[in-house]
């Protein structure tokens, strides 16, 4: 039925048959992300205090 419906649909030229597919991958170092690095103590924030 789908592809009756698409084949009737793109006689008609109904369709944009335009397609865009991404595949980016980004991967950052653990560090990058902000995990700690082992055995050391976390950081103060530079930020305002939370109350």
């Amino acid at each position: 039925m789908l592809r009756t419906a698409q084949a009737e649909a793109d006689t008609a030229g109904d369709i944009d048959w335009l397609v865009s597919v991404d595949s980016t991958v980004v991967r950052a170092h653990r560090h990058a992300a902000g995990a700690r690095k082992r055995g050391s103590a976390p950081r103060p924030s530079a930020g305002p205090e939370a109350a």
